[in-house]
């Protein structure tokens, strides 16, 4: 099997596919050789380690670099998070697209809420585009690539699960391959989406949402770190550097050792 058959494959086992998310080169690679079946990148943490706030601050361009650069480094699959498509024009995603599975990317995360407008696309106009991207997507050659359809609704100040149910469906009709909802929490919610669905859910750990066991049984199939562990990473340095400025030493910065093996040219 190549890896978009492997990744799409990881989404069917028992145990649901637990995705950490990388940034960068380095956290890739650290996530492979700690015992990851597949990574995937968060823009949010993309953005904030190249001095950007997340929501399409990078430009396409740039983050084309960073995966390219990401592809070199490991041999597990990756997937990449590209927030609404980085343009607001249908073909411009879409060749977006392209380019990364063109790359070697076995799949994307795509979400419902454009950076250049306040709330979410449309349903119907989002389910098109989702629809037109697959479209395109077996055109080109690509039929196993994996789109993970992030719904953004219960980040939203109000939601309701009816709101949700209905674009779980809508976004599954389109020919999506996953359906992810970071924020939700509501047990009950999971179970119904779980249980409407055919296709995999997928959910972000959050504080009360971090029960690997429960999550299996309520039929979560892919799990995800969001950004969480660059988030961490983050503060971590902004504490020791702090400390080697305030202590004018760096002797506790050997604490430690690195395990990672260098990938050689």
């Amino acid at each position: 099997m190549n890896k978009r058959t492997i990744f799409k494959a990881l989404h069917q086992n028992p145990n649901p596919l637990f995705i950490a998310n990388c940034w960068d080169p380095l956290s890739a690679l650290i996530i492979e050789q700690a015992g990851g079946q597949a990574v995937a990148t968060t823009s949010w943490g993309m953005s904030n380690h190249q001095g950007f706030k997340d929501g399409e601050q990078l430009t396409f361009d740039h983050v084309l670099q960073i995966v390219s650069a990401i592809l070199k480094v490991i041999t597990i699959p990756l997937s990449v998070d590209i927030e609404a498509g980085y343009s607001a024009d249908q073909s411009q995603i879409i060749k977006h697209i392209i380019q990364l599975a063109d790359l070697g990317v076995v799949g994307i995360n795509i979400e419902d809420t454009p950076s250049h407008q306040n709330g979410l696309r449309d349903i119907q106009a989002h389910q098109s585009l989702l629809y037109a991207i697959r479209q395109a997507l077996r055109d080109a050659g690509f039929k196993h690539f994996f789109i993970n359809a992030r719904c953004d609704l219960c980040l939203q100040p109000q939601w309701n699960e009816t709101a949700l149910l209905k674009r779980a469906l809508a976004y599954q009709e389109a020919g999506c391959d996953g359906f992810f909802i970071p924020g939700l929490t509501e047990l009950v919610t999971i179970k119904r989406l779980t249980t409407l669905l055919s296709i995999p859910i997928n959910v972000m750990l959050m504080p009360g949402l971090s029960d690997k066991q429960q999550l299996t049984e309520l039929g979560v199939k892919r799990i995800s770190s969001g950004n969480a562990l660059s988030d961490h990473v983050i503060a971590q340095q902004e504490s020791v550097t702090k400390r080697m400025l305030k202590e004018a030493t760096v002797d506790f910065l050997f604490e430690h050792s690195v395990g990672i093996t260098w990938q050689s040219n």
